[in-house]
């Protein structure tokens, strides 16, 4: 077995980040070449502390889309309305399972009340049209939370339960993840998001929903990535979480080469998930997987906090979670150059 990689130069890092108030927290888990290393910090006093993922979830969700598509293909190009009467005659009852994963919708609801009545959320949704968002149909546009809350009840309603716990039971579980959770009214994650005013780190409203609210902790979530490294079995539990060919389609290119009218920056994603954008400009894309990634990695960030991904030429999966939200415009390069750091730390 290889030795534990020195981690002591990211360390470092992290621990002057503390000091000079750049994070309140850390987080981090990995696997490289199978062999695991974590880190944690400031306001993360444990490795097993479950922390908010934001975005960073997502892919969870999508691989139980994937899995149900595995057992039915046909869902794939479906309408949404044929899911949802209560989207007939609208624009949303238009979308299919590829525009939603892809971020191709052309609706973008940053503000989506997630914790409202499905006929509230519906309603929103049925009487939304692109161009209420400035959007044209079908444009490349990244929504955090609209397409995602859709996604949680087409798992429902496929499956006959609740979204949540289908995910824990046929993704979380098998792939060894079972700490990981969903966060609801009742249950939130150990260590809570803070966010910066001024000097100070105050409090952040908690994340729901399957688009925004997987939490847990980080080695769990490097584990699920190390099981898509591993054809998609763990390596824990030996159970498969997502077979070859799923995780095939899930990896293509879907979209390519599109600017992102979000992120205002070319983003090419897979279904569900956000592909190496390197070729866009390693210094300039956003949630990307450090400038020395490989053009087959994959994964997704996590609102201004997060990151998760596994880039398989490198046999890197990694899952950081930052406690401290900051602006974009310093919380793209503050992950940067800890993602370089550690790169270099493992090489």
């Amino acid at each position: 077995m290889s030795p534990t990689p020195d981690l002591s130069p990211t360390r470092l890092l992290l621990e002057a980040g503390l000091r000079d108030n750049r994070w309140a927290g850390y987080s981090l888990a990995g696997y490289t070449s199978g062999q695991f290393f974590s880190l944690h910090g400031g306001s993360v006093s444990s490795s097993s502390s479950s922390v908010p993922w934001y975005s960073a979830g997502k892919p969870v969700t999508a691989i139980g889309v994937l899995q149900i598509l595995a057992r039915d293909p046909g869902l794939f190009s479906l309408a949404m309305e044929k899911t949802f009467p209560e989207l007939r005659k609208s624009y949303a009852g238009t979308l299919t399972l590829e525009t939603i994963l892809t971020h191709r919708t052309g609706l973008r609801f940053p503000n989506l009340p997630i914790d409202g009545s499905e006929k509230e959320i519906f309603g929103i949704l049925s009487g939304s049209r692109p161009q209420d968002f400035s959007l044209r149909p079908g444009q490349a546009a990244y929504d955090p939370r609209g397409g995602w809350w859709l996604l949680g009840q087409w798992i429902s309603r496929q499956t006959d339960q609740p979204w949540a716990d289908f995910l824990h039971q046929h993704v979380l579980q098998p792939a060894g993840a079972s700490a990981m959770f969903f966060a609801n009214t009742d249950h939130h994650p150990d260590v809570p998001m803070t966010e910066k005013r001024g000097d100070q780190w105050l409090p952040s409203p908690p994340s729901h929903g399957p688009g925004g609210g997987l939490c847990g902790p980080a080695a769990d979530l490097a584990l699920l990535y190390q099981t898509l490294l591993c054809d998609g079995i763990s390596p824990v539990t030996g159970k498969t979480v997502l077979d070859s060919p799923s995780l095939e389609t899930m990896t293509r290119r879907w979209r390519e080469g599109e600017v992102d009218m979000t992120f205002g920056h070319i983003v090419d994603f897979g279904l569900g998930i956000i592909l190496d954008g390197n070729r866009y400009g390693s210094s300039t894309v956003p949630y990307g997987f450090g400038t020395a990634s490989s053009d087959q990695s994959y994964g997704h960030g996590g609102a201004r906090s997060s990151i998760a991904f596994a880039d398989p030429e490198n046999h890197l999966a990694l899952a950081v979670c930052l406690i401290g939200l900051v602006p974009e415009n310093v919380h793209q390069p503050r992950m940067r150059v800890l993602l370089d750091q550690l790169r270099s730390d493992l090489a």
